[in-house]
């Protein structure tokens, strides 16, 4: 069952286990990596075994994808840590982390700074706090306290009412995606007009079904975005690499 309650009621069920995480490795040992934003397309490659909307998609050696990754052109990869919907861990970040030189964005519903801990000691760079999973009040402390460990948190959104909320943190960067988190249904018009909503001040990020160098090319010209996560797409591709490349290439 995939709901925001029963999301938020498993994460709590894991703190003990975030906890020792935290405990067993203590402090980082990666350097700190910062997401070039250049106005060029950008790609944040996603490492995505399985999803809510897919089932399993492809099991693979994070580091072998990662590192794939990286040499087709990749300016940051996003590592899914859930286990109970997208069949990832915080191994899966740490080894990643500690096999690239790029940026790590840590993709986990995160409700609490044991989560945040985690991800920083062991190597991530960004960490996705997720607006409509959270209170203003959640937000507001989860963002903070992100910021305050030195990496970045991506806020992510999906609609211009929950941009309303998000701009009050004055942030530098948000993430809009074209997936309805409710129904897990994709709703370009609604990501698209979201994105248009973002003031010019803020970069901004698309993610979801961007699964084509056409339909990368039409948000773009659409919005202005030119960063985008792409996680399915190339997880299911033949050749991700010649994917990744096309979408880097795409003007």
């Amino acid at each position: 069952m995939f709901s925001l309650e029963h999301i938020r009621q498993k994460k709590y069920e894991d703190r003990a286990i975030v906890t020792g995480i935290v405990a067993h490795y203590k402090e980082r040992r990666r350097p700190l990596y910062v997401l070039n934003c250049n106005g060029n397309t950008t790609i944040i490659a996603e490492i995505k075994k399985a999803s809510p909307s897919k089932g399993i998609i492809k099991i693979v050696d994070p580091v072998q994808q990662a590192t794939l990754y990286q040499k087709a052109g990749a300016s940051a990869i996003s590592v899914l840590t859930d286990s109970h919907y997208f069949g990832g861990s915080f191994d899966d970040l740490y080894h990643v982390a500690n096999a690239v030189n790029v940026p790590i964005l840590c993709k986990e519903f995160i409700f609490y700074k044991e989560q945040i801990d985690a991800a920083y000691i062991l190597g991530a760079d960004m960490i996705l706090c997720i607006a409509a999973m959270l209170t203003a009040k959640e937000l507001y402390e989860v963002y903070s306290y992100t910021l305050n460990k030195g990496i970045l948190p991506l806020v992510e959104v999906h609609t211009i009412a929950q941009l309303e909320t998000v701009l009050k943190l004055n942030p530098k960067i948000i993430m809009v995606n074209m997936r309805n988190l409710k129904n897990l249904s994709i709703d370009y018009k609604t990501g698209i007009e979201t994105l248009k909503a973002i003031p010019h001040t803020i970069t901004k990020i698309c993610a979801s079904s961007i699964d084509s160098p056409q339909i990368l090319r039409h948000i773009k010209e659409q919005t202005g975005a030119s960063i985008f996560l792409v996680g399915t797409a190339l997880m299911q591709s033949e050749n991700p690499s010649h994917l990744l490349q096309e979408l880097c290439n795409v003007c």
